[in-house]
């Protein structure tokens, strides 16, 4: 009985570190088939914006966190609107008693010059905060990563930089059909590199909100390395406009990792307000 007790809590930290590296993963582009700003648009759009994507975060084919993606345009942005996606991530309430997280992530991307402008990363492991701040000067071409206080610079080896939110969300835009391919700049945590997104093969993919005709997208990073963890990746796009990614693949040495589209919504203009930190914590919220 014991060892059944050990074995089923020590399953339940594996599907918590399981959560905790799908943030790490989507954690940490030469301009590719993206969309390009509109010219005299008042809010260019580089990919869809105010909409709320919901997925449910399997392990291995058990159920273990959420996360929301939500896109928007931020009018209030010194220089002028921005892009803007907000990732949250969280465990269930019934991993929190184990291995509690909470995460957001946080992308900025300037759609006239093409580019991340920032990235951020927040994350509270159990007890543990994690914090980085990554800073694109295209003047120095250099990324200026501050993590938890201590800086390091990374090169730029491409015209522009996306960083990982961005880069998913920038291949909504291209063509699906089988063996088409778009380059672009990712931020890793070796700098910004030229990465490839190829369209593989076509599949009908089921989610909650029925089922989808999807194009699967597979980025291969120069160094076989995804967002500076080993392992594979693959973006199932959804055909239709406006081109959902209705579910997120990573393979992994122990394992594989699945993110599901549950729901999607449209929201207001201004992004996200919530408390990321105690997200899911309330018996109102969904699990």
């Amino acid at each position: 009985m014991v060892l059944s007790v050990h074995r089923h809590l020590k399953l339940r930290v594996w599907l918590c570190i399981a959560t905790s590296i799908l943030t790490c993963q989507l954690a940490l582009g030469t301009d590719g088939t993206g969309s390009e700003p509109q010219k005299g648009a008042e809010t260019p759009n580089v990919y869809p914006v105010n909409e709320r994507l919901s997925y449910a975060i399997s392990w291995s084919g058990i159920h273990c966190g959420e996360m929301q993606i939500t896109s928007y345009i931020d009018k209030e942005a010194a220089g002028g609107p921005i892009n803007r996606i907000v990732v949250l991530v969280r465990t269930t309430k019934f991993f929190d008693g184990v291995y509690r997280l909470r995460s957001r992530l946080d992308s900025y991307f300037d759609p006239r010059r093409m580019t991340s402008i920032r990235y951020d990363e927040n994350s509270l492991e159990k007890k543990k905060r994690k914090n980085e701040t990554w800073i694109v000067d295209l003047e120095a071409m250099e990324i200026v990563r501050t993590k938890n206080g201590e800086e390091t610079r990374l090169p730029i080896e491409v015209d522009r930089a996306n960083d990982p939110l961005a880069f998913i969300y920038r291949l909504r835009a291209m063509d699906t059909e089988i063996g088409q391919e778009n380059v672009l700049g990712l931020m890793t945590s070796k700098g910004a590199v030229e990465t490839v997104a190829r369209v593989t093969r076509h599949k009908k993919i089921k989610t909650k909100m029925g089922k989808c005709d999807a194009a699967s997208v597979v980025p291969e990073p120069r160094d076989e390395m995804m967002f500076s963890k080993s392992g594979s990746m693959v973006v199932w796009i959804d055909r239709q406009a406006p081109h959902r990614p209705c579910k997120i693949e990573f393979d992994l040495s122990f394992g594989s990792l699945t993110a599901s589209l549950r729901n999607a919504e449209e929201v207001a203009e201004g992004g996200v307000t919530a408390d990321w930190e105690s997200w899911g914590d309330s018996k109102g919220d969904s699990r």
